[in-house]
């Protein structure tokens, strides 16, 4: 269940008011969902940490952590830098708070360092990580942190810009519900998108790199530097493809999902196409509920490391062609 701003300040008040507070939580989803926002409440109630964003959160009780360096990863040293603070005994009545914002955003070697920090929480202390994207996160980690999903309260779907790039491919898709040459379609426009997504992503992190290493101090052998670098650069490209990925199959979800309760009569559903509207005038709903199994069945495959290309003939044909009916 995803919580609005306001229901997870409650849920989070309403603990602390009967000593149950966390010693770690996990804010997931976007700022404007208000993960931000509910950071720096939590700051205000346990030390009067007044702030209106993460940046300018200053106080002797808290540290922000976010990405750094032109790459934008969080590194060993950052997650090494609160260590001292964790160590040191909390004012009376106050609480060390650690927020990791864009906590996807750890490097391998620091995600492991900060494990044995969420292992053994020093007294006294709250650690927040916040992310879009809790699937790039250590299984250990997340098992370790209280998670609370946020959603925006304000009206109407907001789309990321693969998304928008995506949607017209996935209206005409739609249209065509039950024909496999439409499936067919949709995978080409799927593979190129990401292709061409994947390219602008590694054209802008190497790019950052180079940048970043001509502020490499100088006498470091920049060649070196940049070897030493490679394989975060690969891992950033990579989880960046993959997040973007996610996001098509999420609007091919949401598509569906609104076909569905349209189709059941659902009240006040404002569909993203028309075209949704016209297919689910016109398909049933086993049929589109078998349909949005497949996204599962296709996100599985793709967890599964599933070659990608194979996995979209496969599943695209029970998504979009005639295999589900």
């Amino acid at each position: 269940m995803a919580f609005t701003y306001e229901q997870a300040y409650t849920l989070l008040k309403n603990a602390r008011n009967n000593g149950r507070q966390p010693h770690a939580l996990l804010f997931t989803g976007a700022p404007a969902a208000g993960t931000h926002r509910l950071a720096l409440s939590l700051a205000a109630d346990l030390n009067g940490a007044k702030a209106d964003t993460l940046e300018g959160l200053q106080h002797p009780n808290c540290r922000v952590l976010r990405p750094g360096s032109k790459i934008r990863t969080i590194s060993i040293d950052s997650v090494r830098s609160v260590e001292p603070f964790l160590a040191l005994r909390a004012d009376e009545g106050a609480t060390k708070l650690v927020i990791i914002d864009e906590a996807d955003r750890l490097l391998p070697e620091a995600a492991n360092a900060f494990l044995k920090t969420l292992e053994e929480p020093p007294p006294q202390t709250l650690i927040i990580l916040i992310t879009e994207i809790p699937s790039k996160l250590l299984s250990t980690i997340l098992s370790r942190c209280v998670r609370i999903d946020m959603r925006d309260a304000r009206p109407g779907i907001r789309l990321s810009r693969v998304q928008e790039l995506f949607l017209p491919a996935v209206r005409t898709a739609i249209t065509r519900l039950g024909q496999d040459p439409a499936a067919l379609c949709l995978r080409a426009d799927f593979q190129a998108l990401l292709a061409k997504r994947r390219e602008e992503i590694t054209e802008r992190i190497t790019s950052a790199l180079k940048a970043e290493a001509k502020s490499v101090a100088e006498g470091t052998d920049i060649r070196n530097w940049e070897a030493l670098q490679k394989d975060i650069t690969n891992a950033r490209i990579e989880s960046e493809y993959l997040a973007e990925r996610e996001q098509m199959l999420e609007l091919l979800t949401l598509c569906l999902g609104q076909t569905v309760l349209i189709a059941s009569h659902a009240p006040d559903v404002q569909p993203l196409a028309p075209e949704l509207t016209e297919a689910a005038a016109r398909c049933r709903v086993p049929d589109l509920l078998r349909r949005m199994q497949a996204i599962d069945k296709l996100r599985a495959d793709l967890g599964y490391n599933v070659n990608e290309a194979l996995a979209l003939d496969s599943r695209l044909l029970d998504i979009i062609g005639t295999s589900s009916l």
